[in-house]
């Protein structure tokens, strides 16, 4: 298995927050990944272009037949099969361009976005073309210097708003966040909503999940109660709802069945 991570450099960051590649070879059986909804959307380039992704409690399932797209408006838990290998390269965006890159989706689940973007088609080649992942790197930068653009006032509000909440690790209020910008709640949720394509609550809870996930994937002997605690659940009923809506599962079961793929993957 290889699982290599690349996070860019100003002004790319502006853009996007990462970019991965992940390698499964010579799977037994079905390999198995778990996708988590971080609230930002991917550039998915799939070499195999073959497998089945799982989505919602009863795990409606939908083939997956396209060499490069994104997954949207489904809810989890999901998680991507396939037979034999698996092998991904993901560019995954800033929250504040998501509505930029994909506000014209109209299909919910995995969406082929080859037709928004002709060029995808070649980049797929070249990503699976090549031996060496730090050229892969390469090819995704050449990529989004392409699609550099300035933001706008609101892109740049929603940036500075996403910018304190990870700072927070997401333990923050609408009411917080309301105060430190001096603008109404209804202000803010609206503006992020149009860029983000997420509600603003939801944003929230899901920085504070994944971190959390985070920091007990690297801390297992950690208590989820005093973990929880620390992350401002004072109510254990509160905190697995929260855990159910980002993950899909309950801690518990997360955490008892914690894929390789999200332990290398920190």
């Amino acid at each position: 298995m290889i699982a290599k991570t690349y996070y860019p450099e100003h002004p790319l960051d502006d853009l996007y927050r990462e970019c991965y590649y992940l390698q499964m070879d010579d799977i037994v059986g079905i390999g198995r990944i778990p996708v988590i909804d971080d609230c930002c959307y991917d550039i998915v380039f799939f070499k195999e272009a073959e497998g089945n992704f799982y989505y919602g409690e009863d795990a409606r399932k939908v083939p997956i037949s396209s060499k490069v797209f994104t997954i949207h408006s489904v809810t989890p838990p999901y998680r991507i099969e396939a037979k034999d290998s698996l092998t991904f390269f993901t560019i995954k965006l800033q929250p504040w361009v998501n509505a930029y890159f994909f506000s014209e989706l109209e299909q919910s689940g995995v969406v082929d976005i080859r037709k928004l973007d002709s060029s995808l088609e070649r980049i797929h080649q070249k990503l699976f073309n090549e031996v060496e992942v730090s050229v892969r790197f390469d090819i995704a930068e050449e990529l989004m210097m392409g699609k550099i653009f300035e933001l706008s006032p609101s892109m740049e509000l929603v940036r500075e708003i996403c910018a304190l909440i990870y700072e927070r690790q997401g333990k923050i209020t609408v009411n917080e966040l309301s105060e430190h910008f001096e603008k109404s709640r209804q202000y803010l949720g609206k503006i992020f909503k149009k860029e983000v394509m997420y509600p603003l609550k939801k944003f929230i809870i899901t920085v504070r999940i994944l971190d959390l996930v985070k920091y007990k994937a690297r801390n297992p002997d950690i208590l989820l109660t005093q973990l929880s605690y620390d992350y401002g659940y004072f109510d254990q009923a509160h905190f697995i709802n929260d855990f159910k809506k980002v993950c899909g599962v309950k801690p518990l079961e997360f955490f008892n069945n914690l894929p390789e793929f999200l332990l290398r993957h920190q």
